[in-house]
């Protein structure tokens, strides 16, 4: 691979470097621990303790203590240490962090990538590998395309944008890379000479004890997520049993116009569903260039979704409850319940396998389905009913079910003294088991669903549950939280609590009689938060003014119809009411404008919603607020900045969803990382846009910005609010 240079070997004191940086890092966590929080400039010194220990570890496969240094392993010295230069920059250098070219994270990213990736293939080199033997050329091939992948990344536009072919491609090369190691690896296991030093008495068994435990928490994690999904008809229910005739009588009797109110409801629903998807959304967002559904899109698949669930749920509940048909005596009743629980179970699964057909490849509609919802159903209930219409029980139990059908349907027909129900009924309960049945038949012959790939689904699907969504999505929000909290400068705001107050009442002279009404927007931003450095602009942060009792009760929002928010927004907030509700790290919660407002800049803008009246756009406030106060408050912050998952929200995307619906406000969504959203300097660019022109929806309130030479703010004019738009986001005094 590369000859030994003959100058005599240098060691630097790589392992002495790494673990006084963990032990520096340690300190400093220990720090914040009894502190409570971030004192400058303990944050950067831990993110530099944190890069030290990682490029000492990085350092130390280049080079180890025991071996001459390589002529590659000067190259990735080289990069590692550019890498450290480049992370350093970022840490101290808040302009090098927030430059619009990303400069500074695109240099970082393609040398610490260049580092490990030559780090690696000198672990390997030293290990005994070849690169003239099979295994060697593979896994330098791999190796070095996954590195040159990952690099290539600093040169797109949107380097956090990863499209399928991006992860497929990866996920080939990583695999690559990982089997070619442990091959060359295992190989140099075999192969190496027997140490002469014993191992220590207590490694032994604590090598075979981590290894027991790690193959106890592997299977037992494997099982977990391949275990079959609990069904309805695992185990029969014996409510039927138990009722007396009476009771079974009229179960019978609710339970057949159940049934045919919800089976002749079950086709039109699934059609009206592919018009809207197909047709009338998919076009509207063809058209418009959008990526993700507006809030009354949502709204609209929502609800028609929700209704095809409860449907669904409803016949099931009653296949479940009649396949104890069975247990009852009476020959009449037992077909009669046979009969009911078969034709229901016949109606979902034909419905249900119409259902994902139609929606199994559309995957912004799959995601969407797969939203818990705000009735209390849990995520990935599209995965539940493809497992369900494909699991291979359910099919049996079905087959099972058509045999005694078969077997007696000539008898029921025939019989003319009592027959198993009367002839309208019989006829029309027979001709839709036969209709089912015959859909279920041309769909397995058509191949349409496969259970294999049914089968990968789920596991996928409850693998990104586990993995992605509680450990990386975890490691996100933890990791944003501790960005969020951290302020690198310690200061007062310019804003304080006296003039915030003034800007809420309007009693300031400057603003007298612009008091701030229910609905308006409030964007802010609070300077040296290193939160600023991930956020687009100058403008990071979005809130609702909600307003005062009083004010929401001229709009007719009292405590009878705004939900249960309405006990966290009556309450005191350090003694001041709570008028604003945002979404924060902790969610979206009320909070008072002594709090929000205490910042270093504030606009506020207001829908102007020119196409309504007055009643009208009274009317439409309160919609827009109650919508904010019953569905929005309490959920959960979105770390991912997801505006597909309405289950949890961002700062703007409560703003988006409280004023899209309806058409009250027309806010275009855009590109951020890879994502597509609506930011609160898009706001802010909205109202500069259309200012002036017959068609802007928004007016301008106030604007708070800082007194030259000054460190407190002031109101300011509407001129000073447009230049702020383009004031660079590492605006700083």
């Amino acid at each position: 691979m590369s000859k030994i240079d003959a100058s005599p070997a240098w060691h630097p004191r790589y392992k002495l470097i790494q673990w006084s940086a963990a032990l520096v890092l340690l300190l400093l966590l220990l720090g914040v621990f009894i502190l409570g929080r971030f004192v400058p400039p303990m944050g950067q010194l831990a993110f530099c303790a944190f890069g030290v220990f990682t490029g000492a570890a990085f350092a130390r496969m280049s080079h180890p203590s025991d071996r001459e240094l390589t002529r590659l392993g000067q190259i990735s010295l080289g990069f590692v240490a550019a890498s450290q230069v480049f992370y350093q920059m970022l840490v101290w250098s808040e302009p090098w962090r927030v430059l619009s070219s990303a400069i500074g994270w695109r240099l970082w990213w393609a040398a610490v990538v260049t580092a490990v990736g030559l780090g690696w293939l000198q672990v390997l080199w030293r290990a005994g590998a070849r690169w003239k033997w099979n295994s060697g050329r593979t896994t330098l091939g791999f190796t070095s395309a996954l590195g040159l992948l990952f690099v290539a990344q600093t040169f797109i536009a949107e380097p956090l944008t990863f499209p399928k072919w991006w992860r497929l491609t990866a996920g080939v090369l990583a695999l690559g890379m990982v089997g070619g190691s442990l091959v060359i690896i295992g190989r140099w296991l075999r192969d190496r000479p027997k140490s002469t030093r014993p191992l220590p008495p207590w490694m032994k068994p604590t090598l075979y004890a981590c290894g027991s435990l790690a193959l106890c928490v592997g299977s037992f994690y494997i099982g977990r997520l391949t275990v079959p999904t609990t069904s309805p008809f695992d185990s029969s229910p014996m409510t039927l049993k138990s009722m007396s005739t009476v009771e079974v009588d009229k179960q019978i009797a609710e339970d057949w116009k159940i049934l045919k109110e919800k089976a002749e409801r079950l086709g039109p629903l699934l059609r009206e569903m592919s018009v809207l998807h197909d047709e009338s959304i998919a076009k509207k967002m063809k058209a418009e260039g959008r990526g993700s559904y507006s809030q009354e899109e949502n709204d609209d698949i929502r609800e028609q979704y929700l209704e095809y669930l409860e449907h669904r749920d409803r016949l099931i509940r009653m296949a479940a409850l009649y396949s104890a048909y069975e247990t009852r005596i009476d020959k009449k009743r037992r077909e009669q319940a046979f009969l009911l629980g078969y034709c229901a179970a016949v109606t979902a699964m034909d419905v249900g396998r119409e259902f994902v057909v139609l929606f199994l490849n559309k995957h912004r509609a799959r995601a969407k389905f797969n939203e818990p919802s705000k009735d209390g159903r849990e995520a990935g209930q599209f995965e539940l009913v493809y497992e369900s219409v494909t699991a291979t029980r359910h099919m049996k139990m079905l087959e099972k079910y058509r045999t005694f059908h078969n077997t007696h349907s000539a008898r029921w027909q025939e019989e003319k003294e009592d027959p198993v129900f009367d002839k309208e009924r019989f006829n029309w309960v027979i001709k839709h088991i036969h209709d089912g049945n015959k859909s279920i038949d041309d769909s397995i012959n058509k191949k349409e669903l496969d259970p294999l790939r049914a089968w990968f689904a789920r596991l996928t699907w409850r693998l990104e549950s586990n993995a992605y969504k509680r450990v990386v999505y975890g490691a996100t929000r933890l990791a944003a939280e501790r960005v969020s909290d951290t302020r690198i400068v310690q200061r007062e705001h310019f804003i304080s609590v006296a003039l915030a107050q003034q800007a809420v009442t309007g009693s300031w002279t400057k603003v007298r009689g612009k008091t701030l009404q229910p609905g308006d927007i409030i964007l802010t931003r609070r300077n040296w938060h290193l939160s600023n450095a991930f956020l687009p602009g100058f403008w990071p942060h979005a809130a609702l003014y909600v307003g005062t009792q009083e004010q929401l009760k001229e709009l007719g929002i009292t405590e009878e119809n705004a939900g249960v928010g309405w006990e966290e927004y009556i309450k005191l907030q350090d003694g001041y009411p709570r008028v604003i509700l945002e979404a924060v790290g902790e969610g979206v919660r009320f909070h008072c404008a002594e709090y929000t407002l205490h910042a270093d800049y504030v606009m506020v803008l207001r829908p102007r919603l020119p196409h309504l009246n007055d009643e009208q756009k009274k009317a439409a406030l309160k919609t827009a607020l109650l919508k904010a106060f019953i569905e929005y408050h309490g959920l959960p912050y979105d770390f991912d900045f997801d505006f597909v998952d309405e289950h949890k929200i961002v700062c703007s995307e409560l703003i988006y969803r409280t004023y899209t619906y309806n058409g009250m406000l027309d806010l275009k969504m855009e590109r951020v990382l890879g994502k597509d959203v609506v930011s609160p300097l898009g706001i802010a660019k909205k109202f500069r846009r259309e200012l002036g022109s017959d068609k802007d929806q928004l007016k301008f309130i106030m604007f708070l910005d800082k007194v030259p030479g000054e460190n407190r703010a002031d109101f300011s004019t509407l001129d000073a609010a447009l230049k702020s738009i383009d004031r660079p986001k590492a605006f700083n005094e």
